[in-house]
């Protein structure tokens, strides 16, 4: 058995599953992988293989095994086969990404940005168009082909000529165009908290649009959590309710970042003024600790419990 893939270890990474979820997990994936006779080697979360290609290329296999938790044990064949199918057949997406690389006409309606946890790009940043989002968030731009996301080169843009402030606005407009989920109300005990959910990829990205959610923003800015690609979740802040909306986001947030697929963050964040900034969480053996910054403390955390008592 390949190191990585033993049904009798359990890895870190994968300390959501149970032991008997990784053990099918592990089985289905080496029977895979054997039957298509594909060479591979497993680096800790991330499996190396041809897909289709001439090179080897990354599967990160924490989103696989979160596709498989929120599957049942024997169907977990079925979708690591269906994963790895998508895999292959996104191979002509990312000769299509090459092709758009060169006609900028041609690119402009498949642009997109996907959130991600800054930490994903620490290496090789300098290959993509990249743009700062939130202390720990990185926003990517991406071709959103049939079969695949694809990321966006950044030896494209000087054949674009073009700026990456151009594209990133372009790509918020298709973002705005197409890429929205159904909105939930959910009450909180006392709170309401909204929350945007889609099959999309793009479906947390919408963060960066919060305002055309919210209309008028409170003066105190609005709570927002994006735990997965396909999940945003929000609050805007207007009185002591929003105490009760924090604990109750927390929570979600941690739960759905656990859960994934396309996991990005179990932290909340603060949108004011059009900039965001992180609201960290900090996971404990007991609970999820909500552990703000100063000035997040003293202009609302205070404000709203002056109110509270008041009232």
């Amino acid at each position: 058995m390949t190191t990585g893939l033993d049904p009798a270890r359990r890895p870190a990474w994968a300390r959501f599953l149970s032991d008997s979820e990784w053990h099918e997990l592990a089985v289905a994936l080496a029977d895979e992988l054997a039957r298509r006779a594909t060479p591979y080697r497993v680096e800790d979360n991330v499996l190396w293989a041809r897909w289709g290609g001439e090179e080897d290329e990354a599967l990160g296999l924490v989103n696989l095994a979160q596709l498989c938790h929120a599957a049942p044990a024997d169907t977990y064949s079925a979708v690591v086969a269906s994963h790895f199918d998508a895999l292959v057949a996104g191979r002509g997406d990312r000769v299509e990404a090459g092709r758009l690389g060169s006609d900028l006409t041609a690119a402009r309606p498949y642009l997109r940005l996907r959130v991600y946890p800054r930490d994903t790009f620490t290496e090789g940043a300098e290959q993509f168009v990249l743009r700062e989002l939130a202390d720990d968030l990185t926003g990517v731009l991406c071709y959103d082909l049939p079969s695949n996301v694809v990321t966006v080169t950044s030896d494209s843009l000087p054949r674009w000529g073009v700026s990456p402030d151009e594209l990133y606005y372009q790509a918020l407009a298709n973002q705005r165009r197409t890429e929205r989920g159904p909105i939930e109300d959910i009450d909180v005990g006392g709170a309401t908290i909204r929350a945007m959910t889609g099959e999309s990829f793009f479906v947390a990205s919408n963060l960066l649009l919060l305002g055309d959610f919210v209309g008028n923003e409170p003066p105190l800015g609005i709570l927002a959590a994006v735990p997965n690609r396909h999940t945003l979740v929000w609050h805007a802040i207007v009185d002591p309710s929003a105490l009760r909306a924090i604990d109750a986001m927390v929570v979600m947030a941690a739960n759905l970042f656990t859960e994934g697929p396309g996991a990005i963050s179990p932290n909340l964040y603060w949108w004011r003024d059009g900039q965001l900034r992180t609201l960290p969480t900090r996971e404990t053996e007991e609970h999820y600790e909500f552990v703000p910054p100063d000035d997040f403390v003293e202009e609302v955390l205070e404000v709203l419990a002056q109110r509270a008592e008041l009232n």
